[in-house]
């Protein structure tokens, strides 16, 4: 049961850092009051939904429901990691380390 709880929160923050990021996105496009702002907001509601979704994780113990949403997070972090090269380091290597931080976690609890 540990590994499943490490799992559980590693995800749960990784769903937090993306959807403090797309809060950041949607308040600096609202100043700017153009097709950004919209995107921002589709950002943003995805990300809210991953992030109430992780948290039901530990709510609902199953062990699927934490490898799907596991695999998905890690696919936005990779993602997020590869558009982040065209910014700053620290977006390219911050999203990347987290990414294989969760799939080393996910990997121990699928071995347990």
């Amino acid at each position: 049961m540990f590994y499943y709880y490490l799992c559980a929160f590693f995800t749960l923050v990784s769903s937090a850092v993306s959807c403090g990021f797309s809060i950041e996105a949607y308040l600096k496009s609202k100043l700017q009051k153009d097709i950004s702002f919209t995107h921002a907001q589709y950002a943003m509601s995805r990300s809210f939904s991953l992030f109430f979704v992780a948290i039901g994780l530990f709510i609902f113990i199953s062990n699927a429901y934490l490898i799907a949403l596991s695999v998905v997070m890690i696919g936005i972090q990779l993602f997020d990691g590869i558009i982040g090269i065209k910014i700053n380091t620290f977006k390219t290597i911050g999203p990347i380390l987290t990414a294989i931080g969760n799939a080393i976690v996910l990997i121990l609890f699928l071995m347990k």
